[in-house]
């Protein structure tokens, strides 16, 4: 495990932020890749396209990150 940190800011007013920190595994693995690329684009693309995004992302060269998050940190309007 490897510790990480993770940042997602909106640069739109009234902007906010996000950042995880946490303990991170890398796998390689065959079929978990397949099966969250499968579950993602389920998610983000619709089921009837699930299969389509898994075959075409769960493949060797990609990786599958897990974080183990530790600490979160939010705001909304930071500077106001």
């Amino acid at each position: 495990m490897s510790g990480v940190s993770i940042c997602v800011d909106d640069g739109r007013p009234p902007y906010s932020f996000v950042m995880i920190r946490g303990a991170a595994t890398v796998s390689q693995d065959a079929h978990e890749l397949r099966e969250w690329a499968t579950m993602l684009g389920g998610r983000y693309m619709g089921p009837d396209r699930a299969e389509e995004f898994g075959t075409r992302n769960g493949v060797p060269g990609e990786l599958l990150l897990r974080l183990r998050m530790s600490k979160v940190v939010a705001h909304r309007d930071p500077a106001g």
